[in-house]
């Protein structure tokens, strides 16, 4: 640096090889630091923005679900209504075309021959001509059907009875049982009920004759077991003085609704028979 002259010193020292190399390595650091800091907060940006969307991304993902299910159960209803709709239609159209008008009385009843539990004796459904009769189809181990339609058909009795002026009525329990009612349980059996009821049995035969005379579904296991329920119908059928079907009465009626409808039917054939008369 000797050889220099004065005015080309400071050039020289601005210039020199190891100044030029720490200056440029000073940059270098400096452009990565900036370069890096630019990245870091380019990658921050990205970061949240990816976030943004995928939150955007899942909100829309659940509403779509949400109004797909919707779309479904609204689908759904739409399919079930059109179904009960249609059903009804046809149940109305087949009801339309099988309609048949019926006049007179059903051809309900017939003649029959069975025991009297009381006495042991034969008794025949001609041996009731001249009175007014009220049957029940059941059995004596019937757990709680029978005992409440009989209490039923008592009350509704008692009520005819508190007229005064009607003529009694007398009730008849059949049983479909005959294999377990034997008089002798029927004996006993007939005094939780009304004071005027009697009770009839038979064998199997004369049993199978007069339900079906009369209409009536039962059905009983077949074999030796003695522990069985009989399932059967459950109506009370009025009978007039010669045998002839009057009026029935149904499990949904109560015996206030029974005693009414049977006073009715009773001064109308009453009334029937002194026309003709």
């Amino acid at each position: 640096m000797a050889s220099v002259g004065p005015f080309l010193r400071p050039l020289a020292r601005t210039f020199h090889p190891l100044r030029l190399r720490l200056g440029l390595r000073a940059r270098i650091r400096t452009f990565c630091n900036k370069a890096n800091s630019e990245s870091a907060k380019a990658t921050k940006t990205a970061a949240a923005e990816s976030s943004k969307a995928s939150t955007t991304t899942a909100s829309t993902e659940t509403l779509g679900a949400r109004w797909a299910s919707w779309k479904s159960v609204a689908a759904m209803g739409v399919v079930g209504a059109g179904i009960v709709l249609y059903y009804n239609y046809e149940k109305e159209r087949v009801l339309s075309e099988t309609k048949i008008t019926v006049t007179g009385k059903p051809a309900i009843g017939g003649p029959y021959e069975l025991i009297d539990a009381e006495t042991g004796e034969t008794r025949k459904s001609s041996d009731f001509h001249g009175q007014y009769t009220l049957l029940y189809f059941g059995f004596s181990k019937c757990p709680d059907i029978c005992p409440t339609e009989l209490k039923k058909m008592g009350r509704a009795l008692d009520m005819v009875d508190s007229r005064g002026d009607l003529p009694v009525v007398h009730p008849i329990f059949i049983t479909i049982d005959p294999k377990r009612d034997t008089p002798e349980r029927l004996r006993a059996y007939k005094k939780d009920y009304h004071k005027r009821l009697i009770c009839l049995t038979g064998p199997n035969e004369e049993i199978g004759k007069v339900s079906k005379a009369f209409r009536v579904y039962f059905s009983a296991p077949a074999g030796d077991e003695e522990d069985y329920l009989v399932d059967h119908s459950i109506f009370f059928y009025l009978m007039g003085t010669n045998g002839e079907f009057l009026e029935y009465f149904g499990k949904n009626l109560s015996a206030e609704e029974v005693a009414h409808k049977m006073m009715r039917v009773l001064r109308s054939d009453i009334a029937e028979q002194s026309m003709k008369a």
